[in-house]
């Protein structure tokens, strides 16, 4: 998005264009589409008068515990209990955050990046939970409780979108307008107050917690987004040498669209207080980069 896309450059005042809800995000449709299917699949798999939380074949073959997924390291379960949700309106919530929050945050990583780092998120959000899972009295539940679900990942997309837009207006239930700074600080403490009082879902707030803080510090710190740039990129042979890598990989994070943002933001402020007569010939080229962006 160009600078004079913003509220404030923008003569007919109409605010920034937005692209439709999966241009340039095609994982993240693809990975709506994976969930409804996958949990429609476990419906029909589902007997007639089951129980509630009933478990089908597919549910014990692919959920996290304790007892699997560490105690028998059944390793594919950090992959698979993402794909899985309890209920419908646990797979419906899951998936608006998706529609309304992912395709950004895919659109700003791109795209193969963007799905190591969703499910990586995940993952974390497993882990987090086992590490929490041993610390004295803070769960009252059996280590063979599962873990499902889309939220680990979610959060961390939450996080990056917090990173990447903190400013920008949401609307909660669909009706109370916010910044997303602070719908997202609050659903943060949210989740920290329910697993430190042991509140309901404590273990899956853990998971949330833990997809949150590694998607926080993929987007704060620039060796981890050199990490995660490498891992997206092995086997796309788009790079011939390590020092080639290295190269594109400090050029992509130096460009990085959050640093630029800032940048452009300080660079209208100057214009606005000193008219653009006072921009040196390196700002006037951040501008330029950010017009054609």
């Amino acid at each position: 998005m160009g600078y004079e896309d913003r509220d404030y450059m923008r003569p007919d005042g109409l605010g920034p264009q937005r692209p439709a809800f999966f241009e340039g995000a095609p994982i993240t449709k693809q990975l709506i589409i994976a969930n409804v299917v996958i949990f429609f699949i476990g419906a029909l798999m589902t007997p007639s008068g089951a129980p509630l939380h009933y478990m089908t074949s597919l549910d014990i073959w692919g959920h996290f515990s304790i007892t699997e997924g560490l105690y028998h390291f059944q390793i594919w379960r950090l992959f698979t209990f993402q794909f899985l949700h309890g209920d419908g309106g646990h797979l419906l919530g899951n998936m608006i955050g998706m529609v309304f929050f992912a395709p950004h945050v895919e659109r700003w990583m791109g795209s193969r990046p963007f799905v190591f780092y969703y499910l990586l998120c995940g993952i974390a959000g497993a882990l987090f939970y086992t590490i929490l899972f041993f610390v004295p009295g803070m769960f009252d539940y059996p280590a063979t409780v599962p873990l499902v679900g889309a939220s680990a990942g979610l959060f961390g997309i939450l996080a990056a979108f917090y990173k990447i837009a903190p400013n920008a207006r949401i609307l909660l239930f669909f009706c109370i307008p916010m910044k997303m700074k602070t719908f997202a600080i609050a659903y943060f403490a949210l989740q920290v107050i329910t697993v430190i009082f042991g509140l309901d879902n404590a273990g899956g707030a853990a998971g949330h917690l833990g997809g949150a803080l590694l998607g926080l510090s993929f987007i704060k710190y620039k060796p981890l987004r050199t990490w995660l740039i490498n891992v997206s990129e092995i086997g796309t042979g788009s790079s011939s040498s390590p020092k080639v890598r290295q190269a594109k990989e400090v050029r992509e994070i130096e460009q990085s669209p959050i640093e630029l943002n800032k940048e452009v933001d300080r660079i209208l402020e100057k214009i606005s207080d000193h008219g653009i007569q006072s921009l040196n010939d390196k700002e006037r080229q951040t501008l330029d980069k950010a017009r054609k962006r």
